[in-house]
């Protein structure tokens, strides 16, 4: 008996296949990306890529597309063969974020990068919450929305929005940005609701505002001083021009300073804003006024 080697089959492709679909990415402006389509056909495939108002790019005429991208845009490309047959890609989104870049690395290959954390917020009972995070990201990041460490069903967008919140709302949150090369997460933060009958408390204002500025100049054992007069003299213009009332005094003896202090302290009431300001030598230095020792 004898046999024969089994012979290869060959699977003959009579259509066009798409084997690799472009995918949609996160960038930042100005960044120049590069979308890519595989595909499968008899003879020679040629392709053209398409914009979303349906205009052929410029140039796009190979598997690969490189733009730089300025705005948000779609993109489609079309593969076809000398048989003129045709098969168009999904559409991708070439999506642009016009904020700060400062912090993506010179190398950056595409990982979820963090481009906007959500901050802290106070939110009054029924009123709307909205919260955002922004991320570039080679493919589009996915987005996962957490509250006190539970995922939240279908808050899977940049932004978290509930129209009307209640008290079950409160807590901390996060979000969970990832495509396929990596996974990061932002900064957990406080959502604090506020009941209608506990308004947010007021900012604090000023009742009044008064400033005691000493300078002491002359002294018996060491050389006279300058600064303190031209220290007094301009804070003391600076303080009225923030609407403090002044009181000015030079060459005090410590008794005297000591009065003029306790004087000070009894202004300062409830709601008061005060400031004291001493310029001179300092510790136990004695001091020569009119002619005696002080």
């Amino acid at each position: 008996m004898t046999g024969s080697c089994p012979k290869h089959s060959h699977v003959m492709i009579t259509e066009i296949v798409i084997v690799r679909h472009p995918v949609s990415v996160c960038v930042p402006v100005n960044h120049k990306v590069t979308l890519r389509v595989r595909a499968e056909g008899k003879g020679i495939l040629s392709y053209q890529w398409f914009s979303e108002d349906e205009k052929e790019v410029p140039g796009g005429t190979q598997a690969d597309l490189t733009v730089r991208a300025t705005k948000t845009q779609r993109y489609v490309c079309r593969v076809n063969d000398q048989f003129y047959n045709y098969v168009f890609s999904e559409w991708v989104k070439v999506k642009v974020l016009d904020i700060d870049k400062s912090g993506l690395p010179v190398d950056w290959q595409g990982e979820p990068y963090i481009a906007i954390n959500p901050k802290p917020q106070a939110v009054r009972q029924g009123a709307k919450l909205s919260l955002r995070c922004a991320a570039f990201g080679i493919p589009t990041p996915h987005y996962q929305w957490y509250r006190n460490g539970q995922p939240l069903l279908d808050k899977t967008s940049d932004i978290l929005q509930i129209d009307s919140v209640t008290g079950e709302h409160e807590g901390s949150y996060l979000c969970s940005i990832s495509n396929v090369l990596e996974e990061r997460w932002t900064e957990p933060i406080d959502v604090n609701i506020v009941q209608p009958d506990q308004p947010p408390p007021a900012a604090l204002t000023a009742t009044d505002k008064v400033a005691l500025l000493i300078g002491n100049l002359n002294y018996c054992y060491h050389p006279g001083l300058m600064a303190p007069v031209m220290d007094v003299h301009e804070l003391a213009n600076l303080l009225q021009q923030l609407g403090f009332r002044v009181v000015s005094l030079l060459d005090l003896s410590r008794e005297e300073m000591m009065a003029a202090i306790d004087k000070f302290i009894q202004l300062l009431d409830r709601g008061v804003y005060g400031l004291f300001y001493y310029a001179g030598h300092g510790g136990s230095c004695i001091k020569c006024r009119k002619g005696r020792l002080q």
